[in-house]
């Protein structure tokens, strides 16, 4: 529980703030006398640099903390209980990083615990000997316990909207592993668990950059009520940190964990994936490029079919005789001729490698289904700009939409030597 250094905290940061003001008050009133008294412009450029020096005097010494007096959290764990939050935090002491010398770990651990979130921050104040700074918070890690409760994770992200405590662009994870678990990883990864995390996800160059998971496409999805996001799953081992999996959200509903391969399809179908590999008889493999996504909508009888067609470049690995071929269809389609036995060859191939994803992208989507009652596709909210008719017949009931679509896909892939 909150104990005296909470209070004094508190006391601390009200003094702070109405010092503040107070002096922000005199600095207005003196620099406005200032201006009215001057008439020539001379005196009004002393003016204004006397309004600038009493704010930086005033402001100096008023509030502000010295850098190596402050804690920077990197990474942010938390949990319910039957009762409370708890939250661990992870980050650097900056005079230990400083310190090359230093023989210390630099990286520590804060716990917190509140039956509400204001406590629970309040906590946080008072068991850290320095003032906790978020601004260089890389990752957000969410329990599923609290994930799957609607109303104390309403309240969470409430409370971190209306305190802009963390910013929107924080990376977002699930794990069933507890907090100090998760941030006592740092041990093993030699390196902070925010940085880890912030690391794997910009290397990982298969998907677009602008669709990283991040606290504020929870807001978004919150917000919205009809949309899938879809939040990587994190699993600590003794030895590593394992990222394999998803964790379904489907507006404020929790739909569970899913599989890499499913999850990964399921972005692709949204048009989420600048890359993706498959591997076909023989050792042999395809990565397509250059995916583009078009989405089709009909309605008859009740039963919606949503037609998603998806182009692509492959570039292939394995059978150096077809290697040669598509090197070849390529060299003749540069000199704009288009018929030959090869070209047939290859036309065979990727009507195989089609047949393949078409498959693939059937099964993820009878698995979202059967297992999560899911839209794989994310195609309701494409409704609205696709399909306005069916998207206000069903504007109010995105649970019957499920029950009643239907996906088909289609897809155009054009093997190719370099994408």
């Amino acid at each position: 529980m909150p104990g005296k250094g909470i209070v004094e905290k508190i006391a601390e940061k009200m003094a702070e703030e109405i010092a503040e003001e107070i002096a922000e008050e005199i600095a207005e009133e003196i620099a406005e006398e200032i201006v009215e008294r001057s008439s020539s412009m001379k005196t009004r450029i002393m003016a204004i640099g006397s309004m600038i020096f009493l704010a930086v005097l005033c402001f100096g010494g008023c509030g502000n903390t010295e850098l190596e007096e402050r804690n920077f959290p990197l990474a942010a764990a938390v949990t319910l209980t039957k009762e409370n939050y708890q939250m661990a935090f992870g980050f650097e002491q900056l005079k230990d990083v400083a310190d090359e010398k230093s023989e210390k770990e630099n990286t520590s651990v804060l716990l917190a615990e509140g039956k509400d979130c204001m406590e629970l921050f309040l906590h946080a104040d008072g068991e850290n000997p320095g003032e906790m700074d978020y601004n260089h918070l890389k990752a957000l890690i969410l329990n599923r316990s609290l994930l799957e409760d609607e109303k104390r994770l309403g309240e969470f992200l409430g409370y971190l909207e209306e305190e802009n405590l963390f910013s929107r662009n924080t990376l977002l994870f699930v794990t069933e592993d507890e907090p100090d678990q998760v941030m006592e990883m740092d041990t093993v990864l030699k390196e902070p668990v925010g940085t880890y995390l912030n690391e794997r996800i910009a290397s990982d160059k298969r998907f677009k950059d602008s669709e990283a998971v991040t606290l504020g496409s929870l807001f978004r999805i919150w917000e919205n009520e009809n949309e899938n996001l879809w939040i990587p799953y994190i699993n600590c081992a003794e030895d590593k940190m394992i990222l394999e999996k998803y964790y379904l959200m489907q507006g404020r509903m929790a739909a569970g964990k899913v599989d890499r391969e499913t999850g990964e399809l399921a972005l692709l179908s949204e048009q989420k994936m600048k890359s993706y590999s498959i591997s076909l008889k023989d050792a042999e493999s395809v990565t397509l490029s250059n995916l583009c996504c078009s989405y089709a909508f009909a309605e008859q009888n009740g039963q919606v079919t949503e037609t998603v067609t998806i182009k692509a470049d492959g570039k292939y690995q394995g059978n150096r005789e077809l290697l040669q071929k598509t090197k070849h269809r390529d060299e003749e389609l540069e000199d704009l001729h288009t018929d030959s036995q090869d070209g047939n060859a290859l036309l065979e191939v990727e009507a195989e490698i089609e047949q393949t994803l078409e498959e693939k992208m059937d099964a993820m989507t009878e698995k979202l289904q059967q297992n999560q009652n899911a839209d794989g596709t994310n195609s309701y909210y494409k409704l609205g700009a696709y399909a306005r008719d069916i998207y206000l017949q069903y504007q109010k009931d995105w649970s019957s939409y499920r029950k009643n679509l239907t996906v088909e896909y289609h897809w155009d892939v054009t093997l190719v030597t370099s994408p």
